[in-house]
């Protein structure tokens, strides 16, 4: 027995002079290493892993966690399942609970939060009682008090964010001076780097990075003012800097369909009207353009969604099948304009037989006159 009691007492020595310790007085499945490692625990706790100098050394009944590095969870009283890897990681959690935080102060501050995973160099260090985050990168959410719902990815993405809430923010220093602007999509490197504003998204490299307003579309990969893709979603309109092509690329004009139609930079809409895109072609005889013609009934209106400004044109479901839509619901004018012009030529064709029958008549009138005169 006195051999075993000396041996069990060098073991103890030794690993007290290596710093390795075991502490804590109650609860069951628990591991302690480490010199001060859950050195206060006392309630009925289980399932506690602590390895580093003082790691979870303030824990009394949290449970379920697991702190790992030089005091790691140090205050943590009550918390539980919790993760804190590195060092100082999650140093002054309390009472917060089910928390991710990996890296050397990586959520450092955090006391009352919940749900939150920090990864990276301290990421979510300032973060106290902010919840929901998920912050990803060195510096991430580095500066984040209470701001919650935020997910920023990316080396200092969000960096400055403090009480911003509902962002999400990808790429290396994305939204990197967002302080308090919250429900921010950012996406790309430097995306959103300088803005404080809310309710914007940005995708692409650089993209709004100096934007300071609210409720913006940005779609670009340079920081310009002018992106190619440009919004604000509070008052519902959107700008495309650049040339569309509608089914062709690239195109020629500022809007162009695959078949040719388009608008020019003077704003004139142009209909493809080349024979290669057509098939079936018929004359369109007199007797069809004058039915037309005498079918069209041109009225006055205004259109439901601007009753102010008043219009003339046609019904579309009034008009003649020649010119009408399969739907019914929409006219084109290059139609109608075939119609007119079918119309307008045998009008001159017969304005050009009355003036030939009226110039002959009128020669008859003159001969019989110098007739007269002679006799």
């Amino acid at each position: 027995m006195g051999r075993r009691a000396l041996f069990f007492l060098m073991i103890m020595v030794v690993l007290t002079l290596t710093g390795i310790a075991w502490a804590g007085t109650e609860g069951a499945k628990n591991t302690f290493y480490g010199q001060g490692a859950g050195a206060n625990t006392t309630g009925d706790n289980d399932y506690d892993t602590f390895i580093g100098a003082d790691a979870g050394n303030a824990n009394t009944t949290g449970s379920s966690n697991t702190f790992l590095g030089y005091r790691a969870g140090y205050s943590n009283t009550t918390g539980y399942y919790n993760t804190f890897l590195g060092y100082r990681a999650g140093y002054s959690n309390t009472t917060g609970f089910m928390n991710t935080f990996l890296g050397s102060s990586a959520g450092n501050a955090n006391t009352t939060g919940n749900f939150n995973t920090f990864l990276g160099y301290y990421a979510g260090n300032a973060n106290t009682t902010g919840y929901d985050n998920t912050f990803v990168g060195k510096y991430a959410g580095n500066a984040n008090t209470t701001g919650y719902d935020n997910t920023f990815v990316g080396n200092a993405a969000g960096n400055a964010n403090t009480t911003g809430n509902y962002n999400t923010f990808l790429g290396q220093i994305a939204g990197n001076h967002n302080t308090t602007g919250s429900a921010n999509t950012f996406l790309g490197f430097g995306a959103g780097r300088n803005a404080t504003g809310s309710a914007n998204v940005f995708l692409g490299y650089a993209a709004g990075y100096n934007e300071t307003g609210s409720n913006k579309l940005y779609i670009d990969n340079t920081d310009t003012a002018t992106p190619l893709i440009y919004g604000e979603f509070n008052i519902n309109i959107l700008a495309i800097n650049g040339k569309v092509g509608i089914g062709k690329k690239p195109s020629a004009h500022p809007l162009e369909m695959a078949s040719g139609a388009h608008v020019t930079t003077g704003g004139v809409w142009t209909n493809a009207s080349s024979r290669e895109y057509k098939e079936d072609v018929e004359a369109l005889s007199r007797q069809e353009a004058f039915d037309t013609l005498e079918g069209l009934n041109p009225v006055k209106f205004a259109y439901k969604a601007d009753r102010t400004e008043r219009h003339v044109g046609f019904i579309a479901e009034d008009v003649p099948e020649l010119v009408s839509m399969k739907d019914q619901k929409g006219l084109s004018p290059m139609d109608i304009v075939a119609v007119l012009t079918k119309v307008v030529q045998e009008q001159q064709e017969a304005i050009q037989a009355q003036q030939k029958t009226i110039q002959e008549l009128t020669d008859k009138v003159i001969g019989l006159e110098r007739e007269l005169k002679r006799r």
